[in-house]
């Protein structure tokens, strides 16, 4: 069934025409296609033929800004090529020089997992040795080494570079030829948490700096109102912003859907959200649903198979959860089944909301407004990837600021993107990243005020009277007890990971607050919608050990 076709059952069956309050069409916007102005190598011109690639406008201006030593901030919106515009000028940049190396941060390990194979795919079709590798938390001990050493496109996040600057000597190839760093997804970065990345990355360019090297950054964003800014508080670096999109479009039609149209519901938004699912998946469109927690993802995915299983076995074994916690061979399974298409319906928390390649999607159902218009167009844009119709669905829940909008749509559709906030001068995120910093490389009160401020000299000395720093013939040096960088958490939250056990067998894993809420000893607990009970929780091995069990509650 074409998009269309379940527009006409949302408005005609009795069950949904109620409810659907708006519907928002916006017509199909033809490709701008360009050049770049000086001409690619053989090379990455071939990689391009051979594909049958066409840049569009947006992408050569990106090239052609890189190209000219400036920092770029891409702000086009969801599928318009944004990889492609920033993996150009960086393969232009390691096939000139056989020593060049760059560092591309990702949010997500399902982000980075995605855009390796496209980096490997890029390596392998033009000949260009990179060697690209992820280098997180999942990456074996034994390989370790080997991608410090010889990969010239290293990936990773945020956290592991906070974690592996004290080791910076081990960096040394990366750090010393570094020419490029990408930070895709950047407008994950804002707030507090952002603050804190900010100072990694100054952290990154200090030491960059202590070995000769001065890299670029390209960086990637949904739609903001502040580009230049952010990027320039994210970074210290001034930067040229490219927002005017020359990808095609197909016709898009976005559905406001009220559970709650006379004032009541006689189903939850969840259940009206997994009505939905069920009815795109029967009509082999495949879905993507959003949810607003793991349990909910879980619950959604647990009903749909069953509504599912009344019409087919195989219907409901194509419904499927993702979400953080899962084992990274379970992540990129599932991620490898919604490309092919085995899987019709996928229920999601956010971690599916940023750039994976999943181009077949038809539909996106929203359940609940995510909080901003940027997490709401991230997630309606992963439907229609190939510019063909698309259609998304954004259920209503109880709340005020939901029903506002049922009621307001062109308050909805006319609200204009929200502004990334970073303040890099919060005393209380600068703090932590100094005794970082300190424990790195000793630090000048001088020359680092590019990185920290000009404050600097003030904070130095009330380190040094709470014993956290001293002052050596190379400068100020950290003196305090553990590792600086296992005293800050980047995100705030607890550091405490739990390894959840099934008859001996790695399940998932949870952080702290999550265990505590959904893995204490008799909780029920599901996963891929199967239901466990737990039976210990031992918070000195942060092991959590649960029985397989068949139950009706949760």
């Amino acid at each position: 069934m074409a998009v269309p076709d379940l527009l006409r059952l949302l408005t005609s069956v009795p069950s949904y025409h109620n409810r659907v309050t708006h519907i928002e069409t916006t017509e199909p916007d033809p490709a701008r296609y360009a050049v770049p102005k000086r001409p690619l190598s053989p090379r990455i011109q071939g990689f391009l033929d051979q594909n049958q690639i066409h840049l569009y406008s947006h992408q050569c201006e990106t090239i052609d800004t890189a190209r000219n030593g400036k920092n770029v901030i891409l702000t086009t919106p969801t599928a318009s090529g944004k990889s492609l515009a920033f993996n150009i000028p960086v393969f232009d940049v390691l096939e000139a020089d056989p020593d060049a190396r760059a560092l591309y941060l990702y949010p997500t390990k399902a982000l980075a997992n995605d855009q390796l194979h496209s980096l490997n795919n890029f390596s392998k079709y033009t000949g260009i040795a990179t060697y690209p590798a992820i280098y997180d938390g999942d990456t074996p001990q034994s390989k370790r080494a080997t991608i410090r050493e010889n990969s010239r496109i290293v990936l990773s996040n945020p956290h592991e570079i906070h974690h592996v600057l004290c080791w910076h000597t081990k960096w040394r190839p990366l750090l010393s030829h570094i020419r490029f760093i990408v930070i895709d997804e950047a407008h994950r970065y804002r707030g507090v948490f952002g603050s804190h990345i900010a100072f990694v990355l100054r952290r990154l360019l200090r030491l960059c700096r202590h070995y000769g090297s001065d890299p670029r950054f390209i960086l990637s964003t949904a739609t903001l109102a502040n580009p230049v800014e952010f990027a320039g508080s994210l970074t210290g670096r001034d930067f040229v912003s490219i927002d005017t999109d020359g990808s095609p479009h197909g016709r898009k039609h976005f559905v406001l859907f009220n559970p709650f149209f006379n004032g009541i519901s006689e189903k939850s938004a969840h259940q009206e959200t997994k009505d939905l699912l069920v009815s795109c998946v029967k009509e082999n469109l495949q879905t993507l649903c959003f949810t607003g927690s793991r349990k909910m993802a879980e619950l959604v995915t647990l009903w749909s198979r069953e509504d599912a299983r009344l019409t087919s076995h195989r219907l409901a074994d194509s419904i499927s959860v993702y979400r953080a916690g899962f084992l990274p061979e379970e992540r990129r399974a599932l991620e490898q089944q919604l490309r092919n298409g085995s899987l019709r319906g996928v229920v999601s928390t956010n971690a599916l909301e940023l750039g994976i390649d999943i181009g077949s999607l038809d539909a996106v159902i929203i359940s609940g407004y995510p909080g901003t218009m940027m997490s709401t167009r991230q997630q309606a844009g992963r439907a229609g990837r190939k510019g063909a119709d698309a259609l998304a669905i954004l259920v209503a829940q109880g709340n005020p600021l939901d029903q506002y909008f049922m009621h307001h749509p062109d308050r909805f559709f006319s609200r204009s993107h929200e502004h990334a906030i970073i303040d890099p001068k919060n005393p209380y995120v600068l703090s932590g990243h100094l005794l970082c910093a300190a424990a790195e490389l000793p630090l000048n009160e001088v020359t680092d005020q590019q990185y920290f401020g000009p404050g600097l000299p003030d904070y130095l000395g009330d380190f040094e009277d709470n014993d956290l720093l001293r002052k050596t013939s190379r400068g100020w040096v950290y003196s305090g007890r553990g590792r600086a960088a296992d005293a800050v958490r980047l995100d705030g939250m607890p550091g405490e990971i739990f390894r959840i056990l099934c008859q001996g067998k790695l399940l998932e894993t949870m952080d702290r607050g999550h265990a505590y809420r959904e893995a204490h000893k008799g909780a029920i607990m599901l996963h891929q919608g199967e239901t466990y009970v737990v039976n210990e929780m031992d918070l000195e091995t942060h092991t959590i050990r649960v029985t397989a069990t068949d139950v009706d509650y949760y």
